[in-house]
């Protein structure tokens, strides 16, 4: 039996794939693959190179105590100066086509895993991006892990695209947010999934972007049902505050909730 591991992007929500994969170790699941995109490419490739939990959680707790003052960005910013901030954004965007500076933002990644091949992790790692140019999903199983996971979790808007081959990559969650595929095709006989997809949903339609936003949800609903349906085992944390995409302040608590709460969870066949 190839047992698979997959982690789901979800930006700062992705500290719950830190404290699931400890409590599934613990449980006695250890995968033979891991898939991962977005914030869940890179809690994957994380743990494909140390192929231990509690190393994970330690290396987890360290990086956000020494990043916590530079790397979130605080929804009282945001609110306080919504209209201000929105316009410098959007104009922002507009002519740098990214929010953030990409070299500052993944430095912590830079450092620790620059160095890193595919070739060299402990347990077979892969990860997905999408090829803009074509609206089709880039696997990413050889090569830089620093240079894939640049690609896979380039948020449109917030972080520049990477370039690869003539091709430009960005955020694989854009296609597919839950590759349970990707693992199946990989040849995969059991499957658990790490969904940190949002429940909240529009309910009204005051603007054109509103309506718009809407039609993306069923869309990206659409997929995330046939994903999950294609997993043996699925495991959802719910999350008891609300998590804006980069604000990292809760991290280190929505690692313990996640492992407390994936404790609980019936997982029967996760130790075949």
């Amino acid at each position: 039996m190839k047992r698979a591991l997959v982690l789901g992007g979800g930006g700062a929500k992705g500290a719950a794939h830190v404290g699931v994969i400890r409590a599934l170790e613990e449980k006695g699941f250890v995968p033979d693959l891991i898939v991962g995109v977005s914030i869940g490419a890179l809690v994957g490739a994380a743990y494909s190179i140390l192929a231990d939990s509690s190393s994970l959680w330690e290396i987890t707790l360290r990086i956000h105590r020494k990043a916590a003052r530079w790397l979130s960005l605080r929804k009282s910013v945001a609110n306080t100066h919504s209209s201000i901030f929105s316009a410098i954004a959007c104009a922002y965007v507009n002519t740098f086509r990214e929010v953030l500076p990409s070299r500052r933002y993944f430095r912590i990644l830079r450092k620790h895993l620059r160095g890193y091949r595919f070739s060299d992790t402990k347990i077979p790692f892969m990860c997905t991006s999408t090829i803009m140019n074509s609206a089709e999903l880039f696997i990413h199983n050889e090569g830089s892990i620093y240079e894939a996971l640049r690609a896979s979790m380039a948020i449109p808007g917030l972080f520049k695209p990477e370039e690869k081959g003539g091709l430009t990559l960005a955020d694989g969650g854009i296609l597919n947010n839950l590759p349970v595929s990707v693992v199946r095709e990989a040849n995969s006989t059991f499957v658990v999934a790490v969904d940190l997809s949002s429940s909240s949903k529009v309910t009204s339609f005051s603007t054109s972007n509103s309506i718009l936003e809407v039609m993306d949800e069923y869309k990206a609903d659409a997929v995330l049902q046939r994903e999950i349906a294609d997993a043996d085992i699925v495991i959802s944390p719910v999350m008891t505050r609300n998590i804006d995409l980069l604000d990292f302040s809760s991290c280190i608590d929505v690692m313990n909730e996640s492992y407390e709460e994936t404790l609980k969870c019936d997982l029967k066949g996760v130790t075949l």
